[in-house]
């Protein structure tokens, strides 16, 4: 069952009213309520684009912006211990906390798609010739590192 359309990038849910006898629905995601109804599924997709229609040609003949929905940016209350232990994850991982929170939904929208955490670890030889009445070589070894975060597809 499909309780949501879509028109003009606005949604609009589908529900049944049992008391009233017909079917309803509201737009969704946006602080103006825009409500509409009809008696058949199709009578109620109708409805829905001429809601939404309506509502564009109020706010024209206004002169206000239509509300629109799911601007990219949203709050979320997950407490301060969560809050806490995200920051400092995401900060070991070298990024932001916004940009960890963004890749931790993608990769649970898609999970194909996950943080992947790649290092490489090298070890290098370095000789250096000294010259001094007689050849004297001096090795010295150290290890670098390299790490980096990537979303796999």
């Amino acid at each position: 069952m499909n309780d949501c359309m879509e028109y003009k990038g606005y949604f609009g849910s589908a529900e049944v009213d049992v008391e009233g006898n017909a079917l309803v629905g509201k737009l969704l995601f946006m602080r103006d309520v825009i409500t509409y109804s009809a008696a058949t599924a199709k009578g109620l997709q109708k409805a829905f684009r001429e809601a939404v229609d309506d509502y564009l040609e109020t706010c024209k003949e206004l002169g206000t912006e239509p509300d629109t929905p799911c601007k990219g940016t949203f709050n979320v209350r997950i407490g301060p211990e969560l809050h806490r232990q995200v920051a400092l994850i995401a900060r070991t991982k070298g990024m932001g906390l916004n940009e960890f929170v963004r890749e931790a939904l993608a990769s649970a929208i898609h999970p194909s798609r996950q943080l992947v955490e790649h290092q490489h670890n090298h070890r290098h030889d370095v000789v250096v010739h000294v010259q001094h009445q007689e050849e004297l070589i001096v090795s010295e070894s150290r290890e670098t590192k390299w790490s980096g975060i990537y979303g796999t597809h």
